[in-house]
């Protein structure tokens, strides 16, 4: 059981509260564009966005802004931000405190039902029911429009709705879409601008009113949307229009070097981020920065300055296998973090973090020093962002490698455990998923339960506690996975389960199976070998009396592993690839249609992407290898929400492959995405492989051609 701090008899205030605000005059009084009256927002910004609040542990949090939107209702009930605060801190609860949100919920629809002409609370009780109820939500915010029109928050609602899931209807989103702009057209609702920027042609004409707007502004605080701002030009441009778009955003950083007369070191950071986009040199932006390091030397964004500089000194070694070099490299990165904790007592929760996982490949960590960091990391996290079950099976996870406290580690996994039920109870409480969602989320369930399953089972093995996995043998014993990427941990977690009751032989035999059905060798990564699979299986072997020449004519050979390593990286796409028309930053218009008769290579990134920054120098050197090859072609996918700056980081890495801006068009397409990704389209123009994220793997380049190669003649 998990005990949860909040505050008991906020609802039945706020149940009290609804019941008195709705007299006769006002009922029909709906709120405008924005979500909160300048009093409001300052007292939301005061009390709920100052450090202070932000060093708070995430259940006082939660408590104290439940509190501020209770009172915030009473003294204001016809705005929209503090409904909006209350409904988004319970449904941030709802895993602890379920009961909070469903009695929400049901008080919402029984003042509908007292006031059924007040759009108002047709809205808020649309918010509150979507996902739980969604065909309800839905004709609650229909018959808000259909009493004021002019209503913009049940569209944005419809639009989110729209947008996803069962009710996905591209032509609905769009329609509420295209309404909630025309009624606010210089919104500043950080949602509503995420589904702006799905619409080119939409973008294209907020993109004046904003302008006009942002002119004659004179609060900081407003005039920050000028990175939105230059973000929707330069999407809604050409590439050859971008010289233009700088020149503008020079003009508009000009004025508003003066506009500020308190500046912080957030807003120096905002003018560095204008700077950049108006192709300021190098040198330019170099002073700039400095400047930000000497007035604001332990500010968030200084230490975003000197961690990118830092990068940019101390690149990765190349080389996976080079274990000095990446013995060297965490060395200095290891040093330059503990530095950082010093310099930077307010970004704690970020660099506590970084410091555990620069523990990886220390020999010299002794148990005190680890666990401590350990021990950091978790109160950290959750203290910040709450119990989650990936925090406590990172930090069994370490323990157990470590060979440290494993009955630790056992009761962190038991916590896990429990979270990760409680999580899956609530998806499937969602009625708003489609059959695919519900089969991707048991997939993803599937791989997450092994993981920690698989730790359950080590921990129960070295505390000698076989009753810890009385609960899972069930889901361990059950028939083996159709899908061929999770056999090989099934099989390990049947071998682990057969050791733990004293079966050897069985679990001999389940270890063969696991290594026969691994995706892949084990390769060095980062200067380091790890084989837990086969070292788990060598020592049983050597208990049970095997020598070492046996175990090499028994263990399967790493050439018996080619078949399934292609199934590791590369899944079948679900989708069609539709058509484009996109321009990259040299002006040259590529279409799909165009580029049949050659097998194509399409890298979709980003410039603030860690493991995008990582692939692309492999993807360069694939480039130059096959940029004069009429049969292959090598596309990139930008999807950086300010592609203005996107040319300042190609310049800077020495990239040369073509960079088509595509964030509407993959947005669209994917309706939202993790990347890097790499997808591979045939000469037919059909997208055959879809591989997401980077192993940081010597053999990239090979890999890579190997796969444009195999899918020619339609293969």
């Amino acid at each position: 059981m998990l005990c949860r701090w909040f505050v008991p008899g906020l609802l039945v205030a706020l149940l009290s509260i609804t019941a008195g605000l709705l007299p006769a005059q006002t009922a029909l009084s709906v709120p405008g564009c924005e979500a909160a009256s300048p009093a409001v927002r300052q007292i939301l910004k005061d009390k709920l966005e100052s450090p202070e609040f932000q060093k708070l542990p995430y259940d006082e949090r939660n408590a104290i802004t439940q509190k501020v939107a209770t009172e915030l209702i009473a003294k204001y009930p016809r705005e929209v931000d503090p409904y909006l605060h209350l409904i988004a801190v319970l449904r941030n609860q709802e895993v602890f405190h379920p009961e909070q949100l469903a009695r929400l919920q049901e008080e919402l629809e029984q003042k509908v039902k007292e006031h059924p002409d007040d759009p108002l609370m047709l809205y808020v009780a649309a918010t509150a029911l979507r996902d739980r109820n969604t065909a309800r939500s839905i004709e609650f915010n229909n018959r808000a429009i259909a009493l004021a029109p002019n209503f913009p928050w049940p569209y944005a609602d419809l639009t989110g709705i729209y947008g996803r899931g069962k009710t996905l209807d591209k032509d609905k989103e769009q329609e509420n879409l295209k309404k909630y702009w025309a009624l606010c057209p210089t919104s500043s609702d950080g949602g509503m601008r995420f589904q702006l920027m799905k619409d080119i042609e939409l973008q294209a004409r907020v993109a004046p009113a904003e302008r006009a707007y942002l002119a004659t502004a004179t609060d900081p605080e407003i005039l920050k949307s000028y990175t939105f701002l230059w973000g929707l030009e330069f999407r809604a441009a050409s590439p050859m229009d971008y010289p233009a778009l700088r020149k503008k955003a020079a003009a508009d950083v000009a004025r508003l070097e003066t506009a500020n007369p308190k500046p912080d070191a957030a807003w120096a950071a905002f003018l560095i981020e204008g700077y950049k986009q108006s192709g300021a040199p190098l040198e330019a932006i170099t002073a700039k920065e400095d400047a930000l390091l000497k007035a604001w030397p332990h500010s968030a964004a200084a230490m975003g300055v000197l961690m990118s500089r830092w990068r940019d000194a101390h690149p990765e070694p190349e080389n996976q296998g080079d274990v000095a070099a990446w013995k060297q490299w965490r060395t200095v990165y290891r040093a330059a973090v503990e530095k950082w904790l010093q310099d930077f007592p307010d970004q704690h929760q970020y660099l506590v973090q970084a410091a555990f996982f620069a523990t990886e490949g220390d020999d010299s960590l002794t148990e005190a020093d680890g666990v401590a960091r350990m021990n950091a990391y978790v109160k950290t996290v959750t203290e910040q962002w709450g119990p989650e079950a990936y925090v406590y099976v990172n930090a069994a996870d370490f323990l157990l490698n470590h060979h440290w406290q494993p009955a630790r580690a056992l009761e962190m996994l038991k916590r896990a455990q429990q979270l990760d039920a409680t999580h899956e109870a609530l998806d499937k409480i969602n009625d708003n998923r489609t059959q695919k969602q519900i089969d991707d989320a048991a997939t993803f369930l599937m791989y997450g339960k092994s993981t920690l399953y698989g730790d359950l089972l080590l921990a129960a093995t070295r505390t000698n506690q076989p009753d810890a996995v009385d609960s899972i043998k069930v889901y361990i014993e059950a028939p083996a996975p159709s899908e061929t990427k999770y056999l090989s941990s099934y099989w390990q977690n049947r071998a682990r389960l057969a050791v733990l009751e004293g079966r050897k032989a069985d679990g001999l035999a389940y270890y063969r199976l696991a290594l026969e059905t691994r995706l892949e060798p084990p390769k060095m990564r980062a200067g380091i070998l790890r084989d837990p699979l086969g070292d788990e299986a060598r020592a049983l072997w050597a208990a049970m009396g095997g020598s070492e020449s046996a175990w090499a004519a028994w263990s399967p050979h790493a050439s018996t592993l080619t078949a399934n390593a292609d199934a590791a990286r590369w899944e079948k796409p679900t989708q069609p690839l539709t058509d484009f028309s996109l321009t990259d930053l040299s002006g040259k218009t590529w279409k799909l249609a165009d580029l049949h008769g050659k097998v194509v290579l399409i890298n979709v990134w980003a410039t603030w992407c860690g493991p995008c920054q990582a692939e692309l120098p492999q993807l360069q050197k694939l480039y130059e290898q096959v940029k004069g090859r009429n049969d292959l072609q090598i596309l990139t996918f930008d999807i950086d929400e300010e592609p203005g700056q996107v040319d300042r980081f190609l310049k800077k890495k020495g990239y040369t492959f073509p960079v088509l801006p595509a964030f509407t068009y993959t947005v669209n397409l994917l309706n939202g995405i993790a990347i890097p990704q790499n997808w591979i389209v045939n000469e037919k123009g059909t997208w055959q492989w879809t591989q997401i994220g980077y192993g940081s793997d010597d053999a990239w380049q090979k890999d890579m051609l190997a796969k444009m190669e195999s899918v020619k003649g339609g293969a």
